[in-house]
C-alpha cells in the first residue's frame, strides 16, 4: 500500500496556533502583573485613604465611632459587610442599611428609617414595631396613641428582628383599614386582642366613649365596613354601648348595664 504523503503546509499552521497561544498567555500574565501592581500602588497610594464619611440626610444623625475610625484607612480595604453591621446593631430602626464605597476618598452611609406603626404587648412588656413586623424598640415620648396589639406569644427577638407571628399581619391589615376609612380614623384604635383570629377585639375611643368592636378574620373588610356605616350615621349614644358584634350581617350591640 502507497504510504500516504504529509501535507507540507500543517508544520507552519502548528507553529503559527503554539505562537498566537504563548502570545495569548504571556499577555494574560502581564495584564494580571500589571493589575496587581496597580493593586499595590492604589492601597499605598494617599489619594484612596478615606477623608470624609458621609451619612445620607434621611437617617441623620447617626453617631457610631466605628464609621470614624475609617477615616484614613484605604478605601480599598475597609470591610463594607461588617460596617453595615454595625450600623445595623446600632440602629434597629434603619432597614436596608448600605455603607459604599465613592472613589476615591468617600465612604456613604444609606438607608431607610422604620416607621413607628404600631406596640406588641406580651408578659407585660411593649416594643414598637414597624408595617412589616420589625422590632424598633422601647416605645419613647410621643408614640402614646399607637395601636396595641395583644393576644401574641411571647418570642425572643431583638431590636431589627421580624415579629414571627401571622397574626401580626392580620393586625397591620386591620390598622391599616382603620387609617384609611375617615370615620374608622376619627374614632381612636387603641387595641387590637387577636388570640382567637375568630374573635377579634378592636377596643375603641370615640371622646369619652370606649367600647369593643367584635369581627372576625374571613369578615374584617365587611365588618369594619359596617362599623363605619354605623359611625358616620350617629344617632347611637355610644357612652351605652358596651360592644359591637359586626360577624353578622347586621351589627349586634350590646348595652352597658345601667348604673343603681
Amino acid at each position: 500500500m502507497a504510504r500516504r504523503k504529509q501535507n507540507p503546509s500543517r508544520k507552519p499552521d502548528v507553529l503559527r496556533n503554539v505562537g498566537i497561544a504563548c502570545i495569548v498567555v504571556l499577555g494574560a500574565a502581564l495584564a494580571v502583573m500589571a493589575a496587581a501592581a496597580f493593586l499595590r500602588g492604589m492601597r499605598a497610594s494617599p489619594f484612596f485613604k478615606v477623608r470624609m464619611v458621609v451619612v445620607a440626610d434621611n437617617i441623620q444623625p447617626l453617631e457610631l465611632p466605628e464609621l470614624a475610625k475609617l477615616k484614613g484607612q484605604n478605601i480599598l480595604l475597609v470591610d463594607l459587610s461588617k460596617a453595615e453591621a454595625r450600623v445595623r446593631g446600632r440602629y434597629p430602626q434603619l432597614a436596608d442599611v448600605r455603607v459604599i464605597r465613592q472613589f476615591p476618598d468617600k465612604i456613604l452611609v444609606k438607608g431607610l428609617r422604620r416607621e413607628p406603626f404600631a406596640k406588641v404587648s406580651w408578659d407585660g412588656e411593649v416594643s414598637v414595631i414597624d408595617p412589616d413586623g420589625y422590632m424598633i424598640g422601647a416605645p419613647v415620648e410621643g408614640q402614646e396613641t399607637l395601636t396595641v396589639i395583644k393576644g401574641l406569644k411571647h418570642q425572643r427577638i431583638s431590636a431589627g428582628s421580624q415579629v414571627r407571628d401571622e397574626r401580626v399581619k392580620l393586625a397591620a391589615q386591620i390598622i391599616m383599614l382603620f387609617q384609611h376609612d375617615r370615620a374608622l380614623a376619627s374614632a381612636g384604635l387603641t387595641s387590637i386582642s387577636i388570640d382567637d383570629v375568630t374573635r377579634i377585639l378592636c377596643h375603641l375611643k370615640v371622646g369619652e366613649a370606649g367600647f369593643d368592636a367584635i369581627i372576625d378574620r374571613e369578615n374584617m373588610t365587611s365588618g369594619l365596613k359596617m362599623l363605619s356605616q354605623v359611625l358616620s350615621h350617629g344617632g347611637l349614644d355610644l357612652m351605652q354601648v358596651k360592644y359591637m358584634d359586626l360577624r353578622l350581617d347586621e351589627p349586634i350591640i350590646g348595652q352597658k348595664k345601667a348604673k343603681k
